[in-house]
């Protein structure tokens, strides 16, 4: 791992020089602070700042070095000793490259006998041994340990990253299987009553064939799509029971209660379908007179409300119950959660007589917006 781009590298030196600079300062204010509370100052505050600022401008031009090196070769579990050996040599190397440098810039006095040191190894060995403590746990070791908390902390970030991209892609791996259920299943079913009517009634089955073909096409269009609006949820249905009206006839009537503010919010593809086909077949069919289909929606703060209730003839809810009330109620209720977690509610009253009304409640919201999935939804359909 390292910095890329001028950008970033620019950022790094701008950063080094000002931190040092900013430590010169400090340093030089504290001894010229101290030094006037004790005794008097052998010096203005500049001649202060001068020996300081040397050796942490020195500083800041070798601080990104090692932080570019310590980024590109981090210590791990599997290189931890010979890596550490190799930033202990790194360590003196840095104390050298600083002692040489600053022999270089700025001539060496003695403070006692104001007698300037000669160039020469005498001189680098002094420095070398005076500096090395100093470089190697103040300054070296502390960049190091700042170069490898970013590593660790973009790579556990990267990690992160890949994760949630994983768990998205199995979310809509697990929708798409889902609503690939739902069409066949629906499919099927309407075929079914196509079939029905095939020697009893062909014109009506040639126009339920048409009506079939337009669902089809719809369908085919949202095909890789898992949310569209409750208008485009409402053609899709009204489509559906046009063609169960032409099966069952006067036995079967149904009414929408829509409030119209709703028509533009976002719901999951094929979401009212199933509970439709579900009210015709265990509620309205099961009457020798037939009965009515309601699609309400409406609107509360920030939840969007559906409901679809049939007058059919109910029935009492066992233990055993949610384990068999159909793949479409099954794949409803499972697409709710990935979808919306906690922040959804599926429920279902139904009594002997009464009717079966199944409810919804959902966040509202229009326009284009992204699906945040469910992580432990996700996992819960494993």
């Amino acid at each position: 791992m390292r910095l890329r781009g001028r950008k970033s590298t620019g950022m790094v030196w701008l950063v080094s020089y000002g931190v040092w600079i900013f430590i010169a300062f400090m340093t030089a204010f504290s001894m010229y602070w101290f030094n006037t509370l004790f005794w008097k100052p052998s010096g203005s505050f500049w001649q202060e700042l001068r020996i300081p600022l040397i050796n942490n401008l020195i500083f800041a031009t070798f601080t990104p070095i090692v932080l570019q090196i310590s980024l590109r070769y981090p210590i791990e579990v599997s290189n931890w000793r010979l890596r550490s050996l190799l930033y202990s040599a790194g360590a003196i190397v840095f104390a050298a490259a600083h002692a040489l440098v600053r022999m270089l810039v700025y001539p060496v006095t003695d403070s006692m006998t104001h007698q300037t040191f000669p160039l020469g190894w005498s001189l680098f060995g002094r420095l070398l041994l005076y500096s090395l403590p100093i470089t190697w746990f103040y300054v070296y070791m502390p960049v190091v340990a700042i170069a490898h908390a970013l590593c660790y902390y973009w790579e556990f970030r990267d990690r992160e990253l890949r994760a949630s991209q994983l768990e998205t892609r199995l979310a809509q791996a697990q929708l798409r299987a889902l609503k690939s259920q739902l069409q066949p299943h629906f499919l099927f079913n309407t075929l079914h009553s196509i079939s029905t009517l095939m020697l009893t009634n062909v014109q009506a089955a040639d126009t339920m064939l048409v009506r079939l073909s337009d669902l089809l096409r719809m369908s085919l269009e949202n095909n890789t799509v898992q949310e569209t609006t409750l208008n485009r949820e409402m053609q899709f249905v009204n489509g559906y029971l046009e063609i169960e009206k032409m099966r069952l006839g006067e036995r079967l009537q149904f009414r929408y209660e829509v409030e119209p503010s709703t028509l533009d919010a976002r719901v999951p593809h094929l979401i009212l379908q199933p509970l439709v086909e579900n009210a015709i077949h265990h509620g309205v069919s099961r009457r020798a007179q037939g009965g009515e289909v309601r699609i309400t929606s409406f609107r509360r703060a920030d939840k969007l409300h559906l409901e679809v209730a049939d007058n059919g003839p109910g029935f009492a809810p066992n233990p055993e119950w949610q384990t068999k009330h159909g793949l479409g109620l099954n794949s409803t209720r499972e697409r709710l959660r990935v979808f919306y977690g906690q922040r959804q509610r599926l429920d279902i009253h139904s009594a002997p007589d009464r009717g079966t009304i199944v409810s919804i409640q959902l966040p509202f919201n229009t326009g284009k917006v992204p699906v945040v999935y469910d992580l432990e939804a996700i996992h819960g359909l494993r």
